[in-house]
């Protein structure tokens, strides 16, 4: 039986990121199942679980979708065939990576307590409201690699656009509590996952830099290989995934 494909978005980020990249890439993710979340990992495992109750199951996770992903396969146990993690979030506490991601502030005021990232997602919130185009072209603004290129792609800044109004509007409860559980030390849990990991990375990306996707990889029990995508940085990796047949 084949297996059901479910799809961990990143953070922010939404369904839309499937379909970032063009018609022919987002008609190979069709059958991907975007998995709604949280926080509440055991929760999704039951979730998923009353959902696909005969299925065997592949998690994808992109970015923070891969942390969620990772979490959640343990309650997921065997029936999950095999995990895929493209530019992943792995623990802050495996190294010394914050200063080397884009997304740093928002980590920080994550771990600076919940009234400071309560504000700062508050302000976040309302430039998604008023200019969410403008919005995703600046968080672009710096980007490296492959993902440059993406910055002049109007399908691409429209589905970031789109992702910034779902996590920071739409779910902002379920983002805030996904990011504070993201920052908490949460290195014990990835000794649970006993199915086969692989994990794509771009080797210029500076939101979840190849330093973190290697020390993930010591971390893991199966010592996954990490696959390095030369020039590609943090999206363009999940393109370059998406592209290839292993993605269909």
């Amino acid at each position: 039986m084949r297996p059901v494909t479910l799809y961990f978005h990143g953070l922010p980020g939404s369904a839309a990121e499937l379909a970032a990249f063009g018609p022919e890439i987002a008609a190979r993710a069709q059958d991907f199942h975007v998995v709604a979340r949280g926080g509440d990992f055991a929760r999704l495992g039951e979730k998923i679980v009353a959902q696909f109750p005969d299925q065997p199951l592949r998690l994808v996770g992109f970015s923070l979708g891969a942390a969620a992903a990772l979490r959640t396969a343990p309650h997921l146990g065997e029936r999950v065939e095999q995990i895929d993690l493209v530019s992943p979030a792995a623990p802050l506490q495996l190294g010394d990576f914050l200063s080397g991601m884009a997304g740093a502030p928002v980590f920080r005021a994550a771990l600076a307590g919940r009234g400071a990232f309560a504000a700062l997602t508050f302000m976040q919130a309302q430039a998604a409201r008023i200019a969410p185009a403008r919005m995703a072209a600046a968080l672009m603004a710096k980007t490296k690699g492959e993902d440059r290129a993406l910055v002049a792609d109007p399908c691409f800044i429209a589905a970031l656009a789109q992702s910034l109004g779902h996590s920071l509007l739409e779910e902002r409860a379920a983002y805030m509590a996904e990011i504070r559980a993201y920052v908490a030390d949460w290195r014990t849990n990835l000794a649970k996952v006993h199915q086969p990991v692989a994990i794509w990375q771009g080797r210029e990306d500076d939101w979840t830099p190849p330093a973190m996707a290697k020390a993930l990889a010591g971390a893991l029990p199966s010592r996954p290989e990490v696959t390095m995508f030369p020039g590609h940085s943090h999206f363009s990796a999940l393109r370059e995934y998406l592209a290839r047949d292993h993605a269909a």
